[in-house]
């Protein structure tokens, strides 16, 4: 059973849009990885995101590709709330959708039982996917959008 953690997209600079949607460079990161998650046979039931636009649209982009198409906003989510707080309501099989320091401290809260540890250090649009066993919790991958190009590894073109 996973739980998939991803930071959101790049986003406009606040100075253009207050809401801070994704960029259309963000756009196209996003697209990709979802893509790149959909060819490993990543499925996820359920996403959730902080209801800001930024995680918002980057879980409708990932929704339409490894998801059933819906996604839901979740309180405790945004970048300075408590993570020992949320944990608690974090399902398996599910995708998070949200913003740094917030993403970063659950993993390592998840991980360490510290918020302060780091474990990943998150990008724009990265996937962290941790899994349960009896002994806790354990990181098995970390996706970065700069992964996820159809160039072999190495390729300068």
């Amino acid at each position: 059973m996973a739980i998939y953690l991803v930071q959101h997209g790049m986003t406009v600079p606040k100075e253009a849009d207050p809401r801070r949607p994704l960029s259309d460079e963000g756009r196209e990161e996003i697209l990709s990885v979802a893509e790149h998650l959909k060819k490993m046979g990543i499925a996820v039931p359920q996403i959730y995101h902080s209801g800001k636009a930024r995680a918002s649209e980057t879980a409708r982009i990932l929704s339409d590709r490894i998801g059933n198409g819906e996604v839901h906003e979740v309180t405790g989510m945004n970048p300075m709330d408590d993570v020992t707080l949320f944990t608690s309501s974090v399902r398996n099989d599910a995708m998070y959708v949200g913003h740094l320091p917030h993403m970063g401290k659950l993993v390592s809260y998840l991980i360490t039982g510290e918020t302060e540890n780091s474990v990943v250090r998150f990008i724009f649009g990265g996937v962290v996917c941790v899994e349960k066993d009896r002994q806790g919790y354990h990181v098995q991958w970390y996706l970065r959008p700069s992964m996820c190009t159809d160039q072999p590894h190495g390729s300068s073109e």
